[in-house]
């Protein structure tokens, strides 16, 4: 259909939907989410398994190895707040965001996208680091049991996820991460059979904090290409219906005058 409707529908060829694909391709681009994905991946994995080598010198009261892995376990984790609020960080995750996506540039939507995150955002980015910490430390002592970690994390990590899409207007491929993640603590509180074998108990937290936010990654990605696959057709089609020489600067009246 050519007629524009109220519900937001434009004709073929009508340059505003330019914008809104050139937007749309804005809001889902997702490598730079990927590279952090990436790092904070490793990190955690350290941290789960010196909480876990932790749990275990404590069971087998094997003090000398309960205090190197609590060492450990403290190191990555301000190694991992570090990254995350430094400069360095962000100049890392830049740089390797811009060859990764190659002739394609720099796109934003946000006029104000160089600015930084709100402090009380800030802060809230440090208390995750410090309440995941506190998490394992409780479980290296046995008051937290591992395999009851991922809800406990969900408490506060899901609306920490919400409040950084919504004041970073993400697209809503964002919204799939917080909201697998806190339908999988839900669904472990419920008794789901969902738990790994007993002799895996970490990938109970690791498979769902960091699985899900792959999903949502690549579900940006893909959709990232959709848009700017739309964005070159329309383009192309708006471009080849200006008469030509009507974009020269240097014909006077786009050519209209011989």
């Amino acid at each position: 259909m050519t007629e524009q409707h109220g519900t937001g529908r434009l004709r073929a060829g009508d340059p505003r939907l330019v914008v809104r694909w050139a937007r749309r391709y804005a809001q889902s681009r997702t490598i730079s989410f990927l590279v952090q994905w990436a790092v904070i991946v490793v990190m955690v994995l350290v941290i789960g398994l010196a909480a876990n080598l932790t749990s275990m010198a404590h069971r087998q009261d094997n003090m000398g190895l309960f205090y190197l892995s609590i060492a450990l376990m403290c190191l990555v984790m301000l190694a991992l707040a570090w990254f995350s609020l430094s400069r360095w960080g962000g100049e890392f995750i830049w740089n390797v965001t811009q060859w990764l996506y190659g002739g394609e540039g720099y796109a934003s939507f946000d006029p104000g996208a160089g600015r930084g995150l709100p402090r009380w955002l800030t802060a809230a980015g440090g208390g995750l680091v410090v309440y995941h910490l506190v998490i394992a430390v409780l479980v290296s002592f046995g008051y937290v049991s591992l395999r009851n970690m991922q809800p406990f994390s969900a408490l506060y990590m899901a609306p920490y996820l919400c409040a950084l899409i919504l004041y970073q207007g993400l697209g809503v491929w964002a919204w799939v991460w917080p909201g697998l993640y806190a339908a999988h603590a839900a669904l472990l509180l419920c008794g789901a059979p969902i738990r790994f074998p007993g002799h895996f108990p970490l990938l109970d937290m690791i498979v769902p904090v960091f699985g899900y936010g792959l999903i949502a990654i690549l579900l940006g990605h893909a959709y990232s290409r959709y848009a700017l696959w739309n964005l070159k057709k329309l383009t192309r089609s708006i471009a080849s219906d200006v008469p030509e020489g009507q974009d020269d600067p240097d014909t006077e009246g786009g050519g209209a005058n011989e």
